[in-house]
């Protein structure tokens, strides 16, 4: 295995090891949000959504400085500010603080731990070809749901006993992950090398200018809004509406996860040899055709072939928006349109968060499907739009390649 391929791998570890520790409190924050504080859906929807848009301010922020003081240090530094967050959240939790201190500390969770993925992103990017890149992403997104597939199945029984410390293992999980890192990972980007250039903010802003990035960057906003519905909307829903246990919404949770790992490398193989943008297409049709059928179901089994359609779709879509987003972009700018993804992919989350809770208060009761439909409407619509980008892409850049690209080896060393 070249030092490049086992690289990708520690990073997806780590991812895994961080989606597994968010898994094991962060979802069922709704829940308590609701069930415990006494919080109305659209409420804690509301404060969600507003945890979103704190990622998306942190995101923009660590992909312009991961391109000045490079990739590693940022990763590492947002880490470790994000547990010390997550244990503030933890304590307030378990000696019954005031709401208000609680809010505080999750949305200060929120904003650190943003820092990670436009971040390590970038520095996948550095390290890989474009035609390797799907690839790569697929891997990381192979760890991620891996650690997202036994994370919440964890945390739906640790929630049944205490909250607090569900958040206290997931402060322990990062903090493993920082030492792993510390240990395996070097970064060889120009940035980490030179310190020549100053963050460039208004730039930053002004790279919405490139009219591709902006596009990719609007349909991302509403996939993402799509896919928020995992958390959120489909909490609320099978909660309030179905009355199911908590630990069968951890269980959606597990099946999403596990069918991106067993799934997430044929996939791959295949978006290889089409057009990044049909692949977008079809995986966003995935996601309308599972998530708009959610609401059409009242047992667990039907959902979760629901949310199963729409996992396909998820490792269709991620790998390959974040593979579109460094094939436009320069290597002295990936940490900065990569964080400018993630900034989109954070503001869908929050447009999602909030949607959710005011559709399943609003719209819910009185046509228990209609929050669905209109999920799935918006899904096909970002498919489209992704599709219709083709015509402002490169060969290379939409992934049609005519000849074979040797594969670039020795680009990272391990300690």
């Amino acid at each position: 295995m070249s030092h490049t391929r086992r690289a990708i791998f520690s990073v997806a570890v780590a991812n895994g090891l961080l989606l597994f520790g968010y898994g094991l409190s962060l979802p069922f924050f709704t829940v308590y949000l609701i069930s415990r504080q006494g919080l109305s859906a659209a409420m804690a929807g509301l404060i969600i959504a507003l945890s979103a848009m704190s990622r998306s301010v942190s995101s923009a922020i660590a992909g312009e400085l991961s391109d000045v003081f490079g990739r590693k240090n940022l990763m590492l530094w947002g880490l470790a500010a994000e547990i010390a967050a997550m244990l503030a959240l933890a304590l307030c939790m378990e000696y019954g603080l005031q709401t208000g201190w609680m809010l505080l500390c999750y949305f200060l969770t929120a904003f650190f731990g943003a820092v990670f993925r436009p971040v390590s992103n970038a520095w996948v990017s550095d390290n890989t070809t474009p035609r390797q890149r799907v690839k790569a992403f697929g891997i990381i997104r192979v760890g991620i749901n891996l650690g997202w597939a036994l994370g919440p199945a964890a945390g739906g029984f640790l929630v049944r006993w205490s909250y607090s410390y569900a958040f206290y293992f997931t402060a322990l999980a990062y903090a493993l992950v920082v030492l792993y890192l510390q240990r395996v990972l070097r970064d060889d980007s120009a940035a980490a090398k030179s310190r020549s250039r100053r963050p460039q903010f208004v730039s930053l802003l002004l790279s919405l200018k490139d009219m591709r990035l902006a596009k990719i960057c609007l349909y991302v906003l509403l996939i993402t809004a799509v896919n928020a519905q995992l958390v959120v909307g489909l909490s609320i829903h099978c909660n309030t509406y179905l009355h199911m246990p908590e630990y069968y919404i951890g269980w959606f949770f597990t099946i999403n996860g596990l069918a991106v790992v067993f799934l997430q490398y044929h996939a791959s193989v295949l978006i290889t040899r089409m057009r990044l943008t049909t692949a977008m297409l079809i995986g966003c049709v995935l996601y309308a055709l599972g998530y708009g059928s959610v609401g059409f179901f009242g047992s667990f089994a039907p959902i979760a072939f629901g949310v199963l359609l729409a996992a396909v779709g998820e490792l269709i879509v991620n790998p390959v928006e974040q593979t579109l987003t460094s094939n436009i972009a320069s290597p002295q700018t990936r940490g900065r349109y990569l964080g400018m993804i993630m900034v989109f992919y954070n503001m869908g989350s929050s447009l999602g968060f909030f949607a959710a809770g005011w559709l399943g208060q609003y719209v819910a009761p009185v046509y228990l499907p209609g929050p669905w439909l209109i999920i799935g409407a918006v899904a096909v619509l970002a498919g489209l739009g992704f599709f219709a980008l083709r015509k402002n892409l490169t060969d290379e850049e939409d992934g049609k390649f005519t000849a074979p690209v040797p594969i670039k080896k020795d680009t990272v060393t391990l300690h």
